[in-house]
């Protein structure tokens, strides 16, 4: 399903798509694609995140592509800051992240915006399936415990923590309140966000994992996930 051409206009007046990306060259071009036939006129952000491929020369290829690169690899976190800071910039009200190795399906984009505008939501998660059929045993369980510990936190049910693929309300957002550049930063923004009065809802999502390799220390950044965690207790 695509947006209805009646929307787009205005949809791309309030709305932008951000993608965070490290050397994702064999993916990015098809991802690009996707979006311009899911959205057609909603802008897209891409933050290079410092990548030594082709990233640069895929994305030159589209107009409608505003590209933003670090000079060295700072982390997810700071790509995503980056953007959100670019998109606020511009003027945009809400951008909507996705990852750049084809595990989010852009066909899920209207459905973040219907569920964002039904509910005046300033938060949209995405949510998998959890099944060993279509995820990996360890990312289940990794993903089972962070968002039970968030839920905990925050006193918000969280059902996937680790999903990339959300609605961010960015237009009264202060990035300056985020310290995290790593993976860690996705759950400091739940976090810091969910246990203040922001609007929050989740859409169901296809689980899509087709191989492709993830940065993820599953050892190293679930210890940076606890400290975090117990960090958050101190915040003020």
């Amino acid at each position: 399903m695509t947006l209805a051409v009646t929307a787009q206009n205005r949809f791309a007046q309030e709305y932008c798509i951000l993608v965070p990306t490290y050397q994702s060259s064999a993916t990015l071009a098809k991802l690009i694609k996707r979006l311009i036939h899911a959205a057609p006129n909603m802008p897209i952000i891409i933050v290079d995140d410092g990548s030594t491929d082709e990233t640069q020369k895929i994305v030159s290829d589209y107009e409608n592509v505003v590209y933003l690169k670090h000079n060295h690899n700072l982390g997810k976190g700071a790509a995503l800051r980056t953007g959100i800071a670019r998109a606020i910039t511009m003027g945009f009200k809400y951008v909507i992240c996705l990852d750049a190795d084809l595990q989010h399906d852009p066909l899920c984009l209207p459905h973040f915006i219907r569920l964002q505008k039904s509910g005046g939501l300033d938060l949209v998660l995405g949510r998998r399936r959890f099944s060993c059929a279509t995820m990996p045993l360890h990312r289940i369980l990794s993903n089972t415990i962070t968002s039970f510990l968030i839920s905990i936190r925050t006193g918000r049910r969280v059902h996937d923590s680790q999903c990339g693929y959300r609605l961010i309300k960015c237009s009264n957002l202060s990035l300056q309140h985020f310290k995290e550049n790593g993976f860690q930063f996705e759950s400091e923004f739940l976090i810091k966000t969910l246990t203040g009065n922001m609007r929050y809802g989740e859409q169901s999502i296809p689980t899509v994992y087709n191989n492709s390799p993830s940065s993820i220390n599953n050892l190293l950044d679930t210890g940076r996930f606890i400290h975090l965690f117990l960090r958050s207790y101190l915040w003020t």
